[in-house]
């Protein structure tokens, strides 16, 4: 099974702003869409870095009418007695912003993550172009979507290529990486194989295996015992030099030649 990329959970669709707005327009974006940043593109969809409430408040003035500043936890429900400075997204953008490859591995967007102190990565290209973004929950995605695609690694490439075993015979579930594997099988021996695979299977944390067969082929079949015949090979090719002494050439039943 393939492993899991950032381009398989990131999201496509994502909201932004051209280089060129007004920080009053930014603010309505971020206000309208009720989000916390958004990424700043030139006009060839390359990332030039972010805008968030948080570099928006470090430029303004917010005063209440009787002149006190007001405690910086209004300063976002409060836009209306808010003097947003003039100035383009680019004047009060951060960057470079924290970027990802889509071909990049769950692990590794979630190590930038924790390095950076963030909860999300900007998915681009090789040529810094935007493609989607990845969320800290994008990444657990991934559990809930492992079970289908463990049952189908199971059913289509253990049971079907490999074992050859008729469609619908083994009942195959996964609940959290568990898989259950029930049915009857014609032999001991592919019961077994099917469970030793399906724990080889990448993202299987455990196998209950309750499979039945119609023939165990692990025990050899019994050879019947023979009796020992004890008169045989004790004349055939017994040495003259055995015989007692003035009897050779005569042997036991020589008499019974005897005229």
């Amino acid at each position: 099974m393939p492993q899991w990329r950032v381009g398989d959970v990131m999201t496509s669709e994502v909201i932004t702003a051209p280089d060129d707005a007004s920080v009053a327009q930014i603010v309505t974006l971020l206000t309208d869409r009720q989000i916390s940043a958004v990424p700043i593109i030139d006009r060839f969809d390359v990332v030039l870095g972010v805008v968030s409430w948080t570099d928006l408040f470090k430029r303004i003035e917010i005063g209440a009418p009787d002149g006190a500043p007001r405690a910086s936890w209004w300063r976002r429900w409060v836009p209306s007695t808010v003097q947003w400075p003039a100035g383009t997204a680019v004047e009060v953008m951060s960057g470079p912003p924290l970027t990802i490859r889509a071909d990049a591995s769950l692990p590794a967007a979630a190590r930038v993550m924790y390095r950076s102190g963030v909860g999300r990565l900007l998915v681009v290209d090789d040529g810094s172009r935007l493609r989607g973004i990845v969320t800290r929950s994008d990444l657990f995605k991934i559990h809930a979507r492992l079970d289908a695609v463990i049952r189908d690694e199971v059913v289509q490439r253990v049971l079907g290529r490999t074992l050859r075993i008729p469609p619908r015979t083994v009942r195959v579930t996964v609940d959290g990486g568990v898989v259950t594997l029930a049915g009857r099988v014609a032999s001991r021996t592919t019961a077994i194989a099917a469970a030793r695979l399906t724990e080889a299977v990448p993202g299987v944390t455990d196998v209950v295996d309750r499979l039945g067969f119609d023939l165990d082929d692990t025990v050899a079949a019994a050879v019947p015992a023979t009796e020992p015949d004890p008169m045989r090979g004790w004349l055939i090719g017994r040495p003259l030099s055995d015989q007692p002494a003035g009897q050779s050439g005569a042997g036991p039943f020589a008499a019974l030649s005897r005229p």
